[in-house]
């Protein structure tokens, strides 16, 4: 089977879990790891004394404002401890793995969003320094390359333009957009809640399932990470990802439960697995 994880960045306290997962399934599978790192970024941007913005768009959608120094300390954050960390981790377990960004070996290619609409107040405004990107093509060759070898892929964004820009995306949209390309049986989007809920204040309200339609519908009922999670789903869904969940990274074998079918599975029926 070939599985995506993607590490989420909430979930420093569990990574061991993950880890312990991942050495002891990947004789059995194919896993790709995609991480994004939003709490080493923010300590990163802090120690360099830059602002934490956000931007929201007119639907309602929250992303991190990237501007040339806030680029700057993403990528260092993400390389030099996010995925340094998880690198470590996965080594002390005897798993040789290798980390990437989206930038190596032309896996991810992005289109920078040169003036993107966003919501300041009670006004909408144009903002043209934000070096925030979108996905428009993934070359899984790098990692059939080092899956051949027997070495774990660690990924993380930026992204690259075609005159090699780097650019900031969205770890999960990245997570589904190589899990599509790449032709994932399963993409688990690991979150620190049991999975999408139908009320967000009662973890004991996770949905079991939801068809592409549904999860498209309910897009627009989200706030935050999962609002983006869900999104990012429903265009793997639509192209070439078998499965989504969307699952508890902090429980005991993470990998394994969702695997035996925890959280929210978006896309296909659990009789289908």
């Amino acid at each position: 089977m070939r599985i995506v994880v993607k590490w989420g960045g909430s979930l420093q306290e569990n990574s061991g879990a993950i880890a312990d997962d991942i050495a002891a399934l990947r004789r059995e599978h194919r896993i790709v790891v995609v991480h994004g790192g939003s709490r080493d970024i923010d300590d990163t941007i802090r120690e360099l004394g830059l602002p934490r913005r956000t931007l929201e768009s007119p639907d309602g959608m929250v992303t991190r404002y990237t501007d040339a120094p806030t680029l700057t300390a993403l990528m260092m954050a993400m390389r030099g401890r996010t995925q340094a960390r998880i690198v470590s981790e996965l080594g002390a377990r005897g798993v040789t793995a290798a980390g990437l960004s989206g930038m190596d070996g032309g896996l991810v290619r992005t289109e920078r969003k040169a003036a993107i609409r966003a919501v300041f107040g009670d006004s909408v405004r144009v903002v043209r320094d934000n070096y925030a990107g979108k996905v428009v093509g993934v070359d899984t060759t790098v990692l059939d390359a080092l899956l051949a070898c027997d070495i774990v892929p660690v990924v993380c964004p930026p992204g690259m333009t075609a005159d090699g820009q780097p650019t900031n995306v969205d770890a999960d949209r990245m997570a589904c957009a190589i899990a599509a390309a790449w032709r994932a049986d399963r993409l688990l989007l690991f979150t620190d809640t049991p999975g999408v809920l139908a009320d967000r204040d009662d973890p004991a309200s996770t949905i079991a399932e939801l068809s592409r339609d549904d999860a498209k519908s309910l897009v627009a009922e989200l706030s935050g990470g999962m609002r983006m999670k869900v999104a990012a789903a429903v265009e793997a869904l639509g192209k070439g990802a078998r499965a989504v969940q969307v699952c508890d990274g902090r429980v005991d074998a993470p990998i394994a439960a969702a695997l035996r079918g925890s959280g929210t599975l978006i896309g296909k029926g659990r009789e289908d697995l």
